[in-house]
Order: C-alpha cells, then structure tokens, then sequence
C-alpha cells in the first residue's frame, strides 16, 4: 500500500515548474489589431508563478497621440510541459486592451480641437503565439489571435460610400503581436 501511495504522489504529484519561486519580467510589445486604430505599444509587468502561465499589466502607447492613452491585461498558459526549459514554447492567450484617443473626425467645431472626436475601444483577443528564447531570461515572443471589439472605431474620416456614415462601432478583428520579454 505504501508503495502504491508512493507511485501515486510521483505520478499526479507537483512538477519541477511548480516548486519554483514567483519570478517578474517586462515586455515591450507592438501590436495592430482589426479595430480601426493604428498599431500601438504596450510596455507589461509580469508576474509569472510557475513556467507554465503568467499575468501581465501594461500600458498602451498611442502613436497618434503620442502619449500613453490606455492599458492592458495579458494573460498566457504553455501549451506544453516543462516550457521554461524549451527553446521554442507555444502558448494560448487571453488579451483586453482599453484604449482613449482623440483622432480627426467628424465634428465640426471651431478652436484648437476642431474636427477631432475621442473613441474609446474596449477589446478582447483569444490566441496562440509562441517564446523564443535568445538568451538566459531574454525572449522574443509572437503571437495571433481574434476577437471582438467594442466602442471602437474604423477611421471615421472614411465613411461609408454608400451610406456616408462611419462604420465600425463594433465588431471582430485579428491582433497581431511582436515583442521582447526580459525576465528577473
């Protein structure tokens, strides 16, 4: 029976990943994504319990505006066992991004802000990206992926043709990410 109880605890008992320490890391990533806005940054702190998933909180750098105008949450899982030790490791995410920003558009007002409008997008992306080790702690990191977004826009100076009104409220799009993670 001992020995039984033994077998059981090395087979379904806690991997190597899990003993470790809670390690942090930062990422800077750029990223487009199918809701209108132009391509963007996010910088992320990270906070990884084990090899096998970490949370992210970030921020988002408008280019259009030139200041930070949003954040991020990322959340990722390996997609295979022992990921901390493989060169190349896939994984799945989940990733909101809120953004803010005043783009040309379609009010007419007299001032320093004529013609500008403010969109909000509040955006979720589900997909799979894959971590490149370059060096000890160092990667690069891809990912793809498809969602929905909400309260977004498609560049408001573009009506539609036939309808003349700007399109693109909400929807699904693609996010397309590339990026660079160091870990402590």
């Amino acid at each position: 029976m001992i020995i039984s109880i033994l077998m059981i605890t090395g087979i379904f008992g806690q991997t190597t990943d899990a003993l470790k320490k809670t390690r942090y890391g930062l990422e800077l990533s750029q990223f487009i994504t199918g809701s209108g806005f132009a391509s963007g940054t996010e910088i992320y702190i990270t906070v990884i319990p084990d090899q096998k998933k970490n949370l992210s909180l970030g921020l988002y750098f408008c280019p259009e505006a030139k200041k930070i105008s949003g954040f991020s949450i990322h959340h990722e899982m390996s997609l295979i066992r022992s990921a901390g030790q493989k060169k190349v490791a896939p994984y799945a995410f989940y990733n909101m991004i809120y953004r803010i920003t005043k783009t040309r558009g379609v009010l007419a007002e007299n001032g320093p802000e004529a013609g500008y409008a403010t969109y909000k997008s509040l955006e979720h992306h589900l997909g799979v990206g894959v971590r490149i080790t370059l060096a000890k702690d160092l990667y690069l990191k891809s990912a793809v992926g498809y969602g929905v977004y909400l309260g977004s826009i498609k560049k408001p100076s573009d009506p539609n043709p036939v309808t003349g009104e700007i399109m693109g409220e909400n929807g699904f799009g693609a996010i397309a990410k590339i990026g660079i993670a160091f870990v402590i």
